[in-house]
């Protein structure tokens, strides 16, 4: 069975009236001392004791709290803190009400119920019930939140040592609050808690994220660490994968590859690999940077990334709200903030603004409330003169491991990254991780105009247990790239998502050929790509994708499908192309091979509706 089946993309748009949206700030006169915590600045409170007396009292008295996630906004305040020169010295004493509610006071209150040597700041490899929230830990039961985070917890450990660093050399915490931290940090170390030679040994958002902390605690405290030679031979296992292999293999990028990512910095930092290891590290960012283009939309293999609609909350506090609608919105901003910093890297602050913001529209004009989020968010940059600089791009194949492996990891369509230009990007890889199966081939990214037309994901789309999908995207497997059904079942949908003998899995079986990855441009800003899979719905055969992309915004996708023997003529193959809807949407079989759809995002900037028009041609030969 032979098919070669081209597929026309092309972007429209219809003006729509839009209504201008105030920006609300919270104001120092505000007369809850608790509300709106971290504060865009601390400035000029006169109540400064107060609030910090209430806040402190506020922390302590909670039961629980997130050891793994609540603590990244406040290292963004004491990073701004430090980087707008030390001044605000209300920022330092909200920081310190932070650490003595969440910590000091919260060791005291267990130390009077006879738990506080439970108390641990970093993660654990203890084992619990299925969702690790009741430990044991010699006979006694630990909780997570209440005596620290579980497995994640140490995600946050990085922070908490920052923050517990500043306050030391600013002369914030007494003799007896630093003793009893650092018992505090000895005791989380403990084999207790931490066996470094279980669970994670190579380079993930697990490991790294929890190894920041570690790092720091024992450049922070080295006499005596418990374990100390146990945790530097496990940071330098982990730090070696990750040098050994010249990169990471997870691709949920939210929620996990800031996490991760923010983990590799924190070790640099806390090791001296900042500079030892830069090679390295801009080799991962330069990798990243490859998936930001400044259209003001995102689209993420098995990741969503919608932009958020209240674009004036980000504008209102850009260090605590991203531009996308993601889980912990501004972590990611903050790595690339974190990254251009330590190198002054005009690409890397580029890409910042692009994740915070959601980058400048093609004039290059922005309202007064947009450049002043940028201004605040970024003082550090435009006190020293550094401005954004678009990356130079056009079509590649983007490698995984690109000083090491070399690795076709993705195909991208495009002649600049520049706001409004057309991009488009494929996922080419065919090993798999947990959080990622059945993507190899998928067209998860095009976008146009500022908008997004194809592809929407979910955190575990596509996901097996067994022959079983599981996760938000059940069903999703087969989206945005070729499909093989047997015809017994009214294509595209299989009855129960599982298949047969006679339906061949794509998962696990597919192999990526390498030297079929092609990318190129021409000199009118047009892209062309091809890239093709061997043993695609049984061995033998293959999928071969070409595609252009137009400087005008024109997508035209061709399959060519070669099925193996055993498949004869009992199979339909086609693509399914995964559309936005609105009220006109009608479901059901149709006669016409044209659609019309909305898009499934806008940036900021892009006021008129933008819609694409899929038009389907078969050439006849099967």
């Amino acid at each position: 069975m032979t098919r070669r089946l081209p597929w026309l993309f092309r972007a429209a748009s219809i003006p729509v009236l839009t209504i201008g949206l105030s920006i609300a700030t919270a104001q120092d006169s505000d007369p809850d001392l608790l509300a709106g915590h971290p504060r865009e600045s601390y400035r000029g409170v006169e109540n400064l004791d107060a609030m910090e007396a209430a806040l402190r009292k506020s922390m302590a008295d909670q039961e629980r709290h997130s050891f793994s996630r609540s603590w990244w906004r406040w290292d963004r305040l004491r990073c701004r803190y430090v980087d707008g020169g030390r001044v605000d010295e209300g920022a330092l004493r909200i920081l310190r009400a932070v650490f003595r509610g969440l910590i000091l006071d919260r060791h005291r209150r267990l130390e009077a119920k006879g738990e506080g040597d439970l108390l641990y700041l970093f993660h654990t490899t203890l084992t619990g019930d299925r969702k690790e929230s009741v430990l044991e830990v010699e006979g006694r039961r630990i909780l997570r939140d209440v005596h620290g985070g579980g497995y994640h917890g140490g995600w946050g450990g990085a922070a908490r040592m920052r923050i517990y660093e500043e306050l030391a050399n600013r002369k914030m915490l007494t003799a007896e609050e630093q003793e009893r931290f650092r018992r505090i940090v000895h005791q989380s170390l403990e084999a207790r808690f931490i066996d470094f030679k279980a669970k994670a040994q190579t380079a993930n958002n697990h490991s790294f994220g929890n190894a920041g902390g570690v790092a720091l605690a024992l450049r922070l405290f080295p006499d005596d660490a418990p374990q100390a030679a146990g945790a530097r031979a496990w940071i330098d296992r982990i730090w070696n994968h990750l040098a050994g292999f010249g990169d990471w293999t997870e691709w949920n990028y939210y929620p996990y590859g800031p996490i991760f990512l923010h983990g590799m910095v924190d070790i640099a930092e806390a090791t001296g690999r900042i500079e030892t290891d830069r090679d390295l590290i801009n080799a991962v960012g330069r990798r990243c940077l490859g998936f930001v283009h400044g259209g003001g939309v995102r689209g993420n293999p098995n990741s969503g990334a919608p932009v958020r609609g209240d674009v004036a909350a980000v504008h209102a506090d850009p260090w605590n709200v991203g531009y996308y609608d993601v889980e912990t919105s501004a972590r990611d901003g903050h790595f690339w903030y974190r990254l251009a910093r330590h190198y002054k890297d005009p690409e890397y602050l580029w890409a910042a603004e692009q994740v915070a913001l959601g980058g400048r529209p093609p004039d290059g004009r922005v309202p007064a409330a947009y450049q002043s989020a940028y201004n605040r968010r970024f003082a550090w940059f435009v006190e020293r003169k550094i401005e954004p600089r678009v990356p130079a791009s056009r079509a590649a194949v983007g490698l995984l491991s690109a000083t090491n492996k070399k690795i076709p990891e993705r195909l991208y369509l495009n002649s600049g990254r520049t706001p409004g230009q057309p991009f488009a990007s494929f996922f080419l890889y065919d090993q798999k991780d947990e959080h990622l199966d059945n993507v190899s081939g998928h067209l998860y990214e095009f976008a146009a105009n500022g908008a997004k037309f194809l592809h929407t994901s979910g955190k575990y789309n596509n996901v097996y247990g067994g022959d079983q999908l599981r996760g938000g995207g059940t069903g999703e497997e087969s989206l945005d790239l070729l499909l093989v059904l047997h015809q017994r079942h009214p294509f595209p949908v299989h009855p129960d998502r599982r298949g047969d003998q006679r339906d061949f899995m794509r998962r696990g079986s597919i192999k990526h050929l390498p030297d079929a990855a092609v990318a190129q441009n021409n000199d009118a800003g047009d892209s062309f790509g091809q890239f093709a899979f061997d043993h695609y719905y049984g061995p033998g055969s293959r999928w071969i994708r070409r595609a252009v992309l137009t400087a005008e915004g024109y997508l035209v996708v061709a399959d060519h499908y070669t099925g193996d023997p055993v498949l004869g003529t009992g199979y339909r193959a086609g693509p399914v192309w995964h559309l936005g809807v609105d009220e006109n949407t009608r479901a059901g079989p149709r006669e016409a091979n044209w659609f019309d759809a909305p898009a499934f995002d806008h940036a900021w900037w892009q006021k008129e509706e933008q819609r694409i028009l899929l038009y389907f041609h078969d050439d006849g030969h099967s």
